[in-house]
């Protein structure tokens, strides 16, 4: 499993680093790799020591945008954990459309933002801040090939309808209308 992003109060990695604790004995072999810096990355490495998860949640320290995406190509699932407040359920996470269009099946906590542009046929939902939720996710996910296989390939007729090739002259038009008025 994989984050990559920000390591800051509303990205809810704490949470899922407690859900990954859940799992640990029914996925043995499962690592959670987190990428990035932050406010909690203090915390969350001792939350992980607290936990007994060395060597199963791996802190990787930031790397180039050219980097990552390798990173998130060669993820098994991606973690989107935020949190439902006032600015995690209301800011759109491009992570998500990043895993999607690479082909990578996610988790993603389940905030308005979210429910608006994704439903449970492209992402695997989980009730924001609900620890035992996303653990049922992550297991679900992880035992499941043909979940994982339906959320890619339901994501991917997604991004291929809503890529920037597509959605580019809507967002030209529309800068030329402003601008004109």
């Amino acid at each position: 499993m994989t984050y990559p992003g920000t390591l800051n109060e509303h990205q809810g990695l704490d949470i899922a680093i407690s859900a990954f604790a859940n799992i640990t004995n029914k996925a043995p072999n499962a690592e959670f790799h987190i990428y990035g810096e932050g406010s909690t990355k203090n915390s969350l490495i001792n939350l992980v020591s607290q936990l007994g998860l060395e060597g199963k949640v791996i802190f990787h320290e930031l790397v180039s945008l050219e980097k990552i995406a390798d990173v998130m190509a060669n993820a098994d699932l991606g973690i989107i954990p935020k949190r439902n407040g006032p600015f995690g359920g209301e800011a759109f996470s491009t992570k998500t459309l990043e895993f999607m269009a690479l082909g990578i099946p996610i988790i993603v906590s389940k905030t308005k933002i979210d429910q608006h542009y994704f439903d449970e046929s492209m992402v695997k939902f989980f009730e924001p801040e609900n620890e035992k939720n996303l653990s049922e996710a992550m297991l679900l996910l992880i035992n499941d090939r043909e979940a994982r296989t339906r959320l890619k390939t339901n994501a991917g007729k997604y991004v291929r309808k809503n890529n920037w090739d597509v959605k580019k002259q809507i967002y030209l038009d529309l800068v030329d209308d402003l601008a004109s008025n």
